[in-house]
């Protein structure tokens, strides 16, 4: 399927964008869920319309398969089908619509990189065809199709220049009972200042929304009446809003299930006690706090780089990550021991805290952390932070460069670690007796990453396999690989029966790696396997 950040991601507005609004931007346009229509399979194919005998057996099939058909054509094939005859023309009009605002772009704007950027031209206002082209089509579809509207990207648009157009599509989609809608402002500065329109709250109909690159309004303008009744799905860009915004905004969503926060503009401090969530996702943000407390169906908290903040900048200070009432809570990562504060109940879990039913969480099957194992401060919080989660299979480490630090109490402390301070640590329960794969991300081949594996391969009484990940620029063949197979080739193995796999990078660069749509995706039995993403692009889809 088509990626529509192909299509958006380029043009003479994009290329002058700052580079960190461009970084954000593209975070979030190609880590959307794909639509369910695509340019990449026209409606005028190669099959021809009719049989061979000349007659049409499609326009005989049943209305709602051929409602079907035309729900998941792009918008401008989905109207052309209208003049096919009266019968279509029903069908276009009744069909649950789906409408992507790239679908729209004139033909010749279509492509990727210099060459879309020579089409476009130099003046700014060529861009979708004019200075309105883009948000002219897109008022046309939503004020001529009589609904319902399936599902909505609105992506293309620099929505501060648009306000009253802005206001008459969201009245078009509140009263044409929109069901998804992704609303980003293409904003080229992350100092704008647009506001999200308080008549987004009247699509009430909605089941999936996501929104990106907007001040949250005032919550006083808001009447406390208006909720999302049925929104099971809820990604928030960007965004700058006050923490009882999101209170506000979640407490109006009484069956979310899942939840994305990626790129908050302000520190997050998210309390989850719904008893409807089943995933949370924090993703690139500044962390004051992540609280998990009366979260009965809650499976997974997924966080990526979500830092801690100084009021002086970003920096990895310390950000409480508090664990209560999760009886399901089965996939947990990526902790940052020496940075994320771990408190399990009324218990802030310390280098020397042991295992007690107050300090465990028994329900999670796989761990994921993020540690400097060279780096005494953090490496020396891994043991405790394991203890806490005596039942997990799966165990995924990223393993960060020592050499490289930030501003922080990461700056000092960093005594190298050996063999001998993980034999000392003690029993682990997870290690010793649950764990069966291991996998170990950014191998670099120093000796506290060797020190580390061979402690593990010669405690983990069960463990089917462990899986090292090589950082960019090394293969298994080269002088990395070689070592590390000849080092765990002189461990004492607790099963001699694990597997040791070493693979290349599957990655451009060095440094954290994630797939939002797969770890979004609760059927995906492992939201923490970058095996099938390239470049933080999942490839399954």
């Amino acid at each position: 399927m088509e990626d529509i950040a192909d299509l958006l991601l380029c043009g003479l507005d994009f290329f002058m964008m700052g580079e960190t609004m461009l970084s954000f931007t593209q975070s979030a346009f190609t880590n959307l869920p794909h639509p369910p229509a695509t340019t990449a399979a026209p409606l005028s194919g190669a099959v021809p319309a009719r049989a061979p005998d000349g007659v049409d057996r499609i326009s005989r099939l049943p209305a709602v398969v051929l409602r079907d058909i035309v729900s998941r054509l792009p918008v401008k094939d989905a109207a052309r089908t209208a003049v096919l005859s009266k019968r279509w023309r029903r069908v276009w009009r009744t069909t649950p619509l789906v409408l992507v605002d790239a679908h729209l772009l004139p033909s010749g704007s279509i492509g990727t990189g210099r060459r879309r950027f020579s089409l476009l031209g130099n003046d700014p206002r060529d861009l979708f065809g004019g200075p309105r082209g883009l948000a002219d089509a897109v008022s046309k579809v939503l004020a001529a199709h009589p609904g319902p509207f399936r599902c909505v990207y609105l992506l293309g648009t620099a929505m501060e220049t648009h306000r009253d157009e802005l206001e008459l599509w969201l009245q078009h989609l509140a009263a044409k009972a929109v069901q998804e809608l992704f609303f980003m402002n293409r904003a080229r500065t992350m100092d704008n200042k647009a506001h999200l329109p308080a008549m987004l709250f009247r699509c009430t109909s909605l089941t999936k929304l996501y929104i990106g690159f907007w001040w949250f309004p005032e919550t006083a303008s808001i009447t406390r009446t208006i909720a999302f009744p049925y929104l099971r799905e809820l990604g928030l860009f960007s965004l700058v809003m006050m923490v009882e915004d999101l209170t506000f905004l979640l407490n109006r969503c009484p069956v979310l299930e899942k939840l994305l926060i990626d790129g908050s503009r302000v520190p997050v401090c998210l309390r989850v006690r719904s008893n409807s969530l089943r995933l949370v996702e924090v993703c690139q943000c500044l962390a004051a706090e992540i609280t998990v407390a009366n979260a009965s169906r809650l499976e997974r908290l997924l966080l990526w780089e979500a830092w801690g903040w100084y009021a002086v900048g970003i920096s990895n200070m310390p950000s409480k990550i508090k664990i209560g009432h999760a009886p399901k809570l089965g996939f947990l990562g990526f902790l940052v021991p020496g940075m994320h504060k771990l408190e399990i109940g009324n218990t802030v879990i310390k280098a020397e805290t042991m295992a007690s039913p107050n300090t465990t969480v028994p329900s999670v099957q796989m761990l994921a952390l993020q540690v400097k194992l060279g780096t005494r401060i953090e490496a020396r919080m891994l043991p405790s932070f394991l203890r806490c989660f005596p039942n997990v299979e799966t165990h995924y480490i990223q393993s960060e460069n020592d050499d490289y630090k930030f501003w922080g109490p990461q700056s000092t402390g960093t005594g190298k670690l050996n063999l001998k301070f993980w034999k000392e640590a003690g029993p682990i329960e997870c290690v010793e007796n649950h764990i069966k794969k291991m996998v170990l991300r950014e191998f670099r081949g120093t000796r506290s990453e060797l020190d580390f594996l061979k402690f593990i391969a010669e405690h983990a009484k069960v463990l089917e396999k462990i899986v090292i990940l090589l950082t960019h620029g090394h293969s298994p063949s080269d002088a990395i690989g070689t070592n590390l197979r000849t080092n765990m080739a002189s461990a004492n193995w607790a099963n001699a029966c694990c597997e040791l796999m070493i693979f290349q990078s599957p990655f451009h660069s060095e440094g954290s790696v994630w797939c939002y749509l797969a770890a979004f995706d609760l059927s995906n039995p492992e939201p923490f396997d970058v095996s099938k993403c390239i470049g933080g692009k999942c490839q399954s889809h």
